[in-house]
């Protein structure tokens, strides 16, 4: 039998959604301030993952803000939550999963002549990248008088880190304080200038230490939240350096960007993904600007955790720098790729190589690490 996966995924209602995430080993939910089922990361963990995979109904897509931080459908949550479980699913066991749990079919019969452009095989789910047409990736964006409630004063925590005043009001950071919302406020554009998201820094503590320190600001009934994959973060500034001098830094942190906009000016050339991940969309946005040179540049590794085992650390380090090649992997068949590590103890555990300034950031520069492409496969 075969489906219909787009019909079928519209249908789902979130009890649904709710019974599938059971299936696939998330027990319970929670729900955050905008009506948003919140469950456990079992994109990546294979039990007992943390509350950070946020399910948005309209859009019918998950975004999962630890360490997957991608978006990405009900189906290919299926897929990574059985790899966790160490199975294979392929995308037509993916949606057979999703249709023996919700008990929804849409299927499309055996007739072979029937046409219809969402029918799903293994065969038509390779083939449909041969003839997909360019596919649309501008983000929806938000109405700019969203900016008038923000607080327009650099805050001092910001300041301390060495970011100016000039770049903090540029970049049109600002504060936000009302009733549980209380943090910098950091607005997303899109390369063509509009407002796409803003995001939190909280200054929460209590936030921090549940791991929401950087989250989609919510004001009123809406959260102005957006598709991180999709779009990389102060290229609206930068892009014109970025194609002037046909290379990209990209950094996990919008900080990264505002440090380096404060040591090169337009110089600057530097971008953002807002996670540890770098997509498939991020890598075709500087291809489009004719980068010929890609410096990676996310945070160093985090330290020993209290009770982890050498072993277990090494293992995870080592995981952490397969990662990173295969990042760099969708970037060598078109550019020259680079690594920034830190090998001499430069930096602190998860500092990005913009931290500690300028001087340090060039000697990463000076030492990075080209990747080839057989490295990268």
């Amino acid at each position: 039998m075969r489906y219909d996966k787009d019909k079928l995924k519209e249908s789902l209602s979130i009890k649904d959604i709710h019974k599938i995430l059971q299936e696939l080993g998330s027990e319970t939910y929670k729900i955050d301030s905008s009506g948003n089922p919140i469950y456990r990361t079992v994109c990546h963990n294979k039990t007992k993952g943390s509350f950070k995979l946020y399910y948005y109904h309209e859009k019918q897509q998950f975004h999962c803000y630890t360490e997957c931080g991608d978006t990405f459908d009900i189906y290919e949550l299926v897929i990574r939550a059985k790899k966790q479980q160490g199975i294979s699913f392929t995308f037509t066991q993916a949606i057979e999963f999703v249709v023996n749990v919700s008990g929804k079919t849409f299927g499309l019969g055996f007739t072979p002549s029937a046409k219809n452009e969402h029918i799903v095989d293994d065969w038509d789910w390779i083939s449909k990248f041969k003839k997909r047409k360019k596919i649309e990736t501008r983000l929806p964006a938000y109405s700019e008088t969203v900016l008038d409630v923000f607080m327009k004063h650099p805050h001092e925590a910001w300041l301390n880190e060495g970011i100016s005043h000039e770049t903090i009001i540029d970049f049109e950071i600002g504060y936000y304080f009302r009733n549980r919302e209380e943090g910098i406020v950091i607005p997303h554009r899109d390369i063509y200038g509009r407002l796409i998201g803003i995001r939190r820094r909280s200054m929460i503590q209590e936030d921090v230490d549940n791991g929401r320190k950087y989250m989609p600001l919510t004001i009123g009934n809406t959260m102005y939240n957006h598709q991180t994959v999709m779009n990389l973060y102060g290229l609206h500034k930068t892009q014109k350096a970025i194609k002037r001098l046909k290379k990209a830094m990209i950094f996990e942190s919008e900080k990264s960007v505002l440090k380096c906009q404060d040591f090169y000016g337009d110089l600057n050339f530097t971008c953002a993904v807002c996670s540890n991940n770098i997509s498939n969309f991020h890598r075709d946005i500087l291809l489009s600007l004719d980068v010929d040179e890609v410096f990676i540049a996310l945070d160093k590794f985090r330290g020993i955790k209290e009770g982890e085992s050498n072993e277990k650390y090494k293992e995870k380090l080592k995981n952490y720098e397969e990662k990173i090649l295969k990042l760099a992997a969708k970037f060598t068949p078109f550019m020259r790729v680079y690594v920034l590590w830190d090998t001499k103890g430069l930096l602190d555990y998860k500092d990005s190589p913009a931290d500690k300034g300028k001087e340090v950031l060039e000697e990463l520069m000076s030492n990075k690490i080209e990747i080839g492409t057989r490295e990268g496969e």
